[in-house]
């Protein structure tokens, strides 16, 4: 699995358990002028833009949680990212950042083929706060 399918593997994942959770997936994969957002979701008070990280368990836990993967300039893209969809999509929902992990185990058949399963998600809620300043250029602007 390519790097790029492992990601979709683990958005497909937390959008299935989203909409477990009762949300409304809206969009994947959405893309603006400099950014993506992985999930956008709805529950009856907010639009959701969910950051979904994935990792292999064991050794690539060892560099942290996947969340720990979201620092400062990925808040950002996120949040700019959000700005753009509020702007294209006119709501009165507040906007909420979450984070989504998705902790999966590789596992080789008898016959050589290869399964993949989830051992863990995590929905960390509000993991960025809407209401953050970013600096640009010279002066601060609120994103959300």
């Amino acid at each position: 699995m390519t790097n790029r399918e492992f990601g979709y593997f683990g958005e497909s994942v937390a959008a299935d358990r989203l909409r477990e959770e009762g949300y409304t997936v809206a969009a994947r994969n959405y893309y603006v002028p400099g950014g993506e957002l992985d999930i956008v979701a709805y529950d009856d008070k907010n639009v959701i833009f969910v950051e979904v990280k994935t990792r292999y368990n064991g050794q690539s836990l060892r560099y942290g949680r996947p969340a720990s993967a979201v620092d400062v300039r990925k808040q950002n893209s996120v949040a700019a990212a959000a700005k753009q969809y509020l702007f294209d999509h006119k709501t009165s929902l507040s906007p909420r950042i979450d984070v989504m992990e998705v902790i999966v185990s590789e596992h080789r058949a008898a016959d050589g083929s290869l399964w993949y399963f989830v051992d863990e998600i995590t929905h960390i809620k509000n993991a960025v706060l809407a209401s953050r300043a970013v600096r640009y250029g010279s002066r601060d602007r609120r994103l959300l």
